[in-house]
């Protein structure tokens, strides 16, 4: 299983893919997104290799927003055959974000996407329990997942490239630790998600 952490590897397994590279890119973007345990750095940094940093950004950012998107889709139907899932849908935190404005619940989701401490899917199976709809929260993914990817193209793409890209690497680390311990201090305030 270390290919999966590999970059290289996984860039080279893209390249190999030839013309449908960015197709199945896509589509295990989407994988990842739908079953929530990967993260998706590494395949972002391979994206980054073979399609070229804006590239690359872009083909990550189409597969994670679908990932999301389709992964929403599933759970809403999984909570609407559920029983159990259903009550969860009633809890108190579900009723306050269904009677928030439609900018917060868009707000609230881009900032869930941001937050560093929480995963992709954990927002995903949270926003099927609520009234959002589909395209407010295709929106707010939208919004939410720009930051991120960035982060993980260039992260990505310049651990393969180190010697090359040192100071933009240490940029994008320190940038990344400081979202890290804001929303970590403000998690531990409990205000994060009030």
């Amino acid at each position: 299983m270390d290919w999966i952490t590999n970059v290289e590897a996984i860039a080279e397994w893209l390249r190999s893919w030839g013309v449908i590279a960015v197709v199945g890119s896509i589509l295990l973007n989407v994988v990842i997104s739908i079953t929530g345990f990967m993260p998706s750095i590494f395949l972002s940094g391979a994206n980054a290799i073979v399609f070229g940093l804006m590239g690359g950004f872009l083909v990550s950012l189409a597969g994670e927003v679908i990932g999301a998107v389709l992964a929403f889709l599933l759970y809403r139907w999984g909570v609407g055959k559920s029983r159990k899932l259903r009550k969860w849908s009633e809890s108190r935190w579900v009723q306050r974000v269904n009677q928030s404005s439609r900018l917060k619940q868009i707000a609230g989701i881009a900032l869930l996407r941001i937050n560093p401490l929480l995963p992709s899917g954990f927002v995903n199976f949270g926003a099927s329990l609520t009234s959002i709809s589909l395209f407010d929260f295709l929106l707010a993914t939208l919004i939410g997942k720009v930051p991120s990817m960035v982060f993980e193209t260039f992260v990505g793409h310049d651990i393969v490239f180190f010697s090359e890209n040192k100071s933009r690497l240490a940029v994008s680390l320190i940038l990344g630790s400081l979202v890290f311990l804001i929303f970590w201090t403000k998690r531990k305030k409990g205000s994060i998600y009030e």
